[in-house]
């Protein structure tokens, strides 16, 4: 049935509302709003509640709308659909009367739900309900992203598409980019107006396939989507010396030119000019750099070099600089003419200037005078066509407190010294140094170190510029190998004064020894004593630090440990328990308190009870009777008696 005989209004607004309940609600909530009976070219969905329309209108369970109308498929191409029908522009599902806007190449268009049976460029898809995980088989534009640029095949395909791929155009072009293509069949070219079916190569995997190109290999152009998307894609322009990578991008204006640099030959600088992927690799055999400009480039053209070697980015060149013009048919300042001289002077009054038909010759001259602009050489000649300067200029004043030079345009030059050694004046307490070009005697500090005069016992320092020899007394002075006498100077000479410090006798078995009257005094015996049983205690005089604890001479004597168990007996220097000795040990008898019982000692120093401690009662108790504190206490009162 059509739109007009589905029935009441009552049911189509159950109908609707049953729709706008499901995932599928953002489509079909237009059913329930209006429910009204006015008209609708009638279309065909298959749905049923919950699941995904089929593309060959099956449903799959007992619910089928397939009487459900949709929006009108939209009129004849050559006029322009109605704001909200198939095809019209739109923004948002809602500018739309089928609640359905898709994405095409010209920008966002109307579209409706499918079975199979979308207008021509349009193809019937399966896609995600937005804001669910449900989806529907609407009519999407089949050549949605047709000559966009791309990067890679997904960049041209739709949700539920796969078979476009990114082609490379202009192989032969400079490699103009890459651009979607769209899959077709090469038997019916059902491909737009203005492309053809062609094979391609898929640049991911390397198979043949057949895409949509622009015809007679004409370039793609940029629709509205990819302006709107700014959409690029890379690629290259090509010369002998490289191939370099740019972009070319969708904009307004149209599709740019390529971004991308012309190959150049290598350099040394730090720029990958060749665009092979290396920087500064150029040959070292044919690179050429420039030099470094100087008096003679008249024209301010550099000579060139050759390149020996690039450090980062920075060319090490080596050749010869410009030089002044001369007959040799040589550019010699690099001006780009040869022999542009007017006459072959070289202004050198050691060489003989002349040209012939060879060039400008200049005859070396020796031994003629001539001036070599320095005040300090004597009678210059010329030697070999080269000025030499003759003797030097004696400047030595004989002055230790003047530095003497010579300055090439004044002469000789005498300059004031400081800090400089001047003669000795023999005496150890003064410095001997100029002071402003004089030489000065100045006294060294008191207290300075002097000549030594071999005492021991004397200060050698200088006094106001005198060395002089004073008594050091209270400094100590040579050892006299006795501990019990003080080494020290007193009155310029070295005394040993007794002393009563504590001192070594030499005897291990004695300590507290005492000086007294120069001599080392015995002091009390050692005693040693290191607090145990096993051991017997002694003093050895021969033995480091005396004291000497013996364990075998009183190995298996008695002893006393602490416990329970305190009868011991020696072995190895530990004093172990004796066993089976009697002895008493507490046993816990209740709740309360514990008792002493008669017990045995075992050989690790525990006593084991041999006897039960004594048993009590509770006269009459007919359940549970403890003691607590030596009193009897009967627990009828808790435990039930029969």
């Amino acid at each position: 049935m059509n739109r007009g005989e589905m029935g009441s209004i009552d049911d189509r607004c159950r109908l609707g509302k049953f729709l706008a309940a499901s995932a599928l609600a953002a489509f079909w909530a237009v059913l329930g709003a209006g429910c009204s009976n006015s008209p609708a070219t009638q279309g065909q969905v298959v749905y049923a509640a919950g699941q995904d329309a089929t593309p060959d209108g099956t449903p799959d369970n007992a619910y089928d709308f397939s009487d459900v109308p949709v929006a009108d498929p939209g009129p004849a191409a050559d006029v322009p659909p109605l704001p909200g029908a198939f095809g019209a522009p739109c923004e948002t599902q809602n500018d739309c009367d089928s609640q359905i806007c898709v994405d095409s190449a010209a920008g966002k268009v109307c579209s409706r739900a499918c079975n199979g049976d979308c207008p021509t460029g349009f193809s019937c898809l399966q896609e995600l309900v937005p804001g669910s995980s449900d989806t529907i088989y609407i009519c999407v534009p089949k050549w949605k992203h047709l000559c966009e640029p791309c990067s890679a095949n997904k960049d041209c395909n739709a949700d539920g598409e796969s078979k476009n791929i990114c082609v490379l155009h202009g192989k032969t072009k400079n490699n103009l980019g890459s651009f979607c293509g769209a899959s077709c069949n090469p038997m019916t070219n059902d491909c737009p107006g203005g492309y053809v079916c062609e094979t391609q190569t898929d640049q991911a995997s390397g198979s043949a396939t057949n895409q949509c190109v622009p015809a007679n290999g004409g370039e793609c152009t940029c629709s509205a989507s990819s302006v709107g998307l700014s959409l690029e894609t890379t690629c290259a322009t090509q010369n002998s010396y490289g191939s370099c990578l740019g972009k070319r991008t969708c904009l307004i204006s149209g599709l740019s030119m390529c971004s991308a640099v012309a190959a150049a030959p290598e350099e040394c600088d730090g720029i990958d000019n060749d665009c092979n992927g290396f920087t500064d690799d150029f040959d070292t055999n044919s690179a050429t750099c420039s030099l470094p400009l100087n008096e003679f480039n008249v024209v301010g053209m550099p000579c060139k070099g050759k390149l020996v070697a690039c450090v980062n980015g920075k060319p090490d060149c080596q050749g010869a600089p410009a030089t002044p013009e001369i007959c040799n048919q040589l550019d010699d300042n690099c001006d780009g003419i040869t022999d542009n001289v007017k006459e072959c002077d070289d202004l050198d009054p050691c060489t003989n200037d002349t040209c012939d038909a060879a060039g400008c010759q200049h005859k070396p001259l020796n031994g003629t005078p001539c001036d070599d602009s320095n005040v300090c050489t004597q009678q210059s000649k010329c030697l070999s066509g080269i000025c030499t300067g003759g003797d030097q200029l004696n400047c030595d004043d004989k002055d230790p407190c003047t530095t003497d030079s010579c300055d090439p345009f004044t002469g000789c030059v005498h300059t004031p010294a400081s800090d400089a050694v001047c003669p000795d004046d023999g005496n150890q307490c003064t410095q001997d140094l100029c002071k402003d070009g004089t030489c000065s005697h100045i006294q060294v500090s008191d207290g300075a170190a002097c000549v030594d005069d071999g005492q021991a016992c004397t200060a050698d320092v200088c006094m106001n510029g005198i060395c002089k020899h004073n008594p050091a007394d209270g400094v100590p002075c040579a050892d006299d190998g006795n501990a019990c006498t003080d080494d020290v100077c007193q009155a310029g000479g070295c005394v040993h004064k007794n002393n009563s410090g504590p001192c070594e006798d030499g005897n291990a078995c004695t300590e507290g020894d005492v000086c007294a009257n120069g001599n080392c005094l015995k002091g009390t015996d050692k005693q040693c004593n290191d607090g145990n049983d096993c051991t017997k205690d002694s003093c050895n005089p021969n033995v480091s630090g005396g004291c000497v604890y013996d364990s075998s001479s009183v190995n298996g004597g008695p002893c006393t440990k602490g416990g329970e168990c305190p009868t011991g007996h020696c072995s190895a220097g530990s004093c172990l328990s004796v066993p089976n000795v009697t002895c008493k040990t507490s046993v816990k008898v209740d709740l309360c308190g514990s008792v002493d019982v008669a017990g045995v000692c075992t050989s690790n120093g525990s006593c084991v009870a041999t006897s039960a401690p004594q048993s009590y009662a509770c006269p009459g108790c007919k359940s549970v009777c403890i003691k607590c504190y030596s009193i009897p206490v009967c627990l009828d009162f808790i435990f039930s008696t029969p």
